[in-house]
């Protein structure tokens, strides 16, 4: 039995989609209702939140798994991630007010000393680093665009869709940093282990990708 992880939230549709274009059977998955572990033919399914896939899938417990990249370079554990599926595409980037956005254009130095709100907190504080600034985190999980207006941070770090909802909190992208999709990742033991059993899915999965993007 393969066993694949996926996210469950705004994300599930697009890999049911992706599953089923690729020939794997879905009709379980699709009636999953409150169930987080589906067995659908040769398939098994875990249904987790996003931060949770690439553990399930670096601990051994899934073999393959679909998630955003945003995920998988926040968690930063030991998975191969095999494609790039284009679906589900948004992207990571500083936001804020159009004053503070005003420190970005000028030297590094400006941005030192920074209160950054984000859920992203390795990433955040990498992405800076490379920039040369070091900035002061504020961890939030939900809701970071109320951070500037409140005064607790002067910018965000996120991921941005259709930005609706910076707009709405008066905050305006500053600066785009990363490009976010749905990857497909695999356990790097099972990629070599199981290689026979894994590649007519990972085939099945690139196939269809490819195609529709053509």
């Amino acid at each position: 039995m393969t066993t694949i992880a996926l996210p469950t939230g705004r994300s599930l549709g697009d890999c049911v989609e992706i599953l089923k274009g690729a020939g794997l059977p879905t009709e379980n998955l699709s009636n999953a209702g409150r169930h987080l572990v589906v067995a659908d033919g040769p398939f098994r399914y875990l249904l987790g939140k996003p931060t949770d896939i690439p553990t399930l899938v670096s601990q051994g417990a899934a073999d393959l798994a679909l998630v955003g990249n945003d995920v998988t370079d926040e968690s930063e554990v030991d998975v191969t991630e095999i494609l790039d599926t284009g679906r589900g595409k948004c992207f990571m980037a500083v936001a804020g007010t159009p004053e503070t956005a005003v420190r970005f254009d000028g030297h590094v130095t400006n941005l030192m000393g920074l209160r950054v709100a984000t859920k992203y907190v390795r990433t955040a504080s990498r992405t800076f680093e490379e920039w040369g600034a070091q900035i002061r985190v504020l961890n939030l999980n939900g809701s970071v665009e109320l951070a500037p207006a409140l005064g607790l941070a002067n910018c965000i770090f996120d991921i941005v869709q259709t930005g609706g909802t910076l707009k709405a909190n008066g905050l305006v992208v500053i600066r785009r940093t990363a490009e976010v999709s749905l990857r497909l990742i695999a356990n790097r033991s099972a990629l070599q282990l199981r290689w026979s059993v894994l590649r007519e899915t990972v085939d099945a999965i690139q196939k269809f990708v490819a195609d529709a993007t053509n």
